[in-house]
């Protein structure tokens, strides 16, 4: 898809959704400048939940991608200056100055920066690329992790090469096309950052967590579980220097106690926002960044429970589900329904093509056509403390046909860990991301079909087939119209349940310039500089 093409794309998917929701919100890039930029200073974030890891191949969620963004780099990396109305942010040189793609799109090829340091002080160079890349594809290697092998095989799974050309120059071959390789290298999840292998060596495996070491604009000073993370300027960066001294990330897992914080001055951007106090924040002067398309709320099935295998009751649970009321009484607006694993900032996003409407009366007779009485069915939901009230709001929902929903609401991390072991008993589990590549699609099948339950041999048998068709593409219109044919079948077997798509993600003090919300899940802030 060209820049034109991807444009008028996006456009298009954005008029869709100002007909199911009317944002009246301040645009960050009306507000105000106050002088030239200024040096200097310390920035404050609020999470909305502790991060996991500082490790690329082994962190997950994006309030810990949000940090180790700014520790390490990858290859490529996204413009996340572009604002959020312009599309999707275009891939741009980072710790490669230049790469190029084979015509069978196997073969990625890629020059190096030379001059660049970790923060540790050794050379980053083409072997500490392939020293990176072995660590999570090659047992044979000293230093292979099993561990990091899982997280990143979605990606690297068709890895079948690593070369290196020269002293600064790489050489990817993968065993099938991936066009999509390139927008995946600078992803949140799946993180394909680069650390210092010196830094591995010395600390260890589960250690480089705990002393993350990359080449990135800053540099990890400390952290204090449940409290606070530090990073400051790296002073011998090879880009341009950041404008703040320092960087401190506050996770405050509850509501009231971010926006109190905000309020107070405690910390200068907040994200996940309660929509019950964006209006009154906004009207106080704050930045409300309008950011739509990049986020998803979603429930996966856990496809061992007896319910989940039964397409009847996978149908009537969406058609049961008032997103559209849930939207505008809980999100205040503030949302749109969701009715597609692709997000609207996906270029394979079509407004058009939905799952079901909201229809109780028909959930009934699905299930009534399938044999199941009234208070028959009952499992369990996870999820974590942040969207219990979503989940409150769907077991209404389906106790009006009939189906009985057990919620288990746990804290971020603890909920992060059940989900490879769930009970018998629980039939869905919450999550919130996407990518912005309809690759997404490829990577939730593996992720929450295949690896929860056998889900691949429940749901239609034709999904996987047309998912892999669709990712062996070489010509990105080819691969969107497959792409968007692998979703229907998604789709009409209720393989996933898409929920909303947040419109608010990020809010920001009025001393905080050029803070810019992209059409991503994350920001970069070395280019935001505070007010005195």
């Amino acid at each position: 898809m060209d820049a034109v093409h991807g444009r008028r794309h996006f456009m298009t998917a954005m008029a869709a959704m100002a007909g199911v929701v009317s944002l009246h919100l301040q645009d960050a890039s009306a507000q105000e400048k106050k002088g030239a930029p200024r040096r200097g200073g310390t920035l404050v974030v609020g999470l909305s939940s502790e991060p996991s890891v500082f490790d690329p191949n082994r962190q997950f969620s994006y309030e810990t991608y949000r940090v180790d963004l700014h520790i390490y780099e990858s290859l490529v990396a996204e413009n996340l200056a572009r604002p959020f109305k312009e599309g999707p942010p275009e891939i741009v040189p980072a710790l490669a100055e230049s790469w190029q793609v084979s015509a069978d799109a196997r073969t990625f090829t890629f020059k190096l920066r030379r001059g660049v340091k970790f923060h540790d002080g050794t050379d980053f160079d083409a072997e500490a690329v392939r020293f990176n890349v072995r660590r999570f594809t090659d047992p044979t290697f000293e230093f292979y992790d099993v561990r990091s092998n899982g997280s990143m095989k979605p990606v690297y799974g068709g890895l079948k090469e690593i070369k290196v050309l020269d002293s600064h120059t790489v050489q990817y071959v993968f065993e099938h096309p991936f066009i999509d390789f390139l927008r995946l290298l600078p992803q949140g999840n799946f993180v394909s950052g680069i650390f210092s292998p010196a830094a591995l060596k010395k600390h260890g495996q589960d250690g480089l967590a705990e002393n993350p070491t990359g080449t990135g604009p800053y540099r990890f000073v400390t952290r204090v579980r449940n409290e606070k993370t530090e990073l400051v300027r790296n002073t011998g960066y090879w880009g341009a220097q950041p404008w703040l001294d320092k960087l401190i990330f506050r996770p405050i897992n509850d509501d009231a106690t971010r926006l109190s914080a905000l309020r107070s001055g405690q910390i200068d951007i907040l994200s996940k926002i309660p929509a019950d106090g964006v209006e009154g924040l906004r009207k106080s002067g704050y930045t409300v960044h309008d950011s739509p398309g990049a986020n998803q709320l979603f429930l996966s099935w856990y496809f061992g429970n007896r319910f989940a295998k039964d397409k009847a009751v996978r149908q009537a649970f969406v058609k049961a589900i008032d997103r559209e009321g849930l939207v505008k009484s809980l999100f205040k607006g503030l949302a749109f329904p969701s009715y597609s694993i692709f997000n609207a900032g996906s270029t394979a996003y079509d407004p058009a093509q939905k799952d079901f409407a909201y229809d109780p009366q028909g959930a009934r007779s699905l299930l009534a056509d399938a044999g199941y009485k009234d208070g028959e069915i009952e499992f369990s939901i996870i999820t974590y403390t942040l969207q219990q009230p979503v989940i409150e709001w769907i077991q209404r929902d389906l106790a009006k046909v009939g189906i009985k929903i057990n919620i288990i609401s746990l804290e971020w991390l603890t909920y992060a860990s059940k989900l490879a072991t769930p009970a018998p008993e629980t039939a869905l589990f919450t999550m919130e991301w996407g990518f912005i590549t309809p690759y997404w699609l490829k990577l939730a099948y593996q992720t929450y079909i295949v690896s929860r339950g056998n889900g691949e041999k429940v749901v239609d048998p034709a999904l996987g087939p047309a998912i892999a068709s669709a990712a062996a593409q070489t010509s990105e219109p080819l691969a969107i119209a497959a792409w968007k044919k692998a979703n229907l079948i998604a789709q009409r077997d209720a393989a996933f349940v898409p929920l909303l798509s947040p419109t608010v993600n990020f809010i920001s003090g009025r001393k905080v310039h050029d803070f810019n919300v992209p059409l991503q899940n994350f920001y970069d802030l070395s280019k935001v500089w505070l007010e005195k």
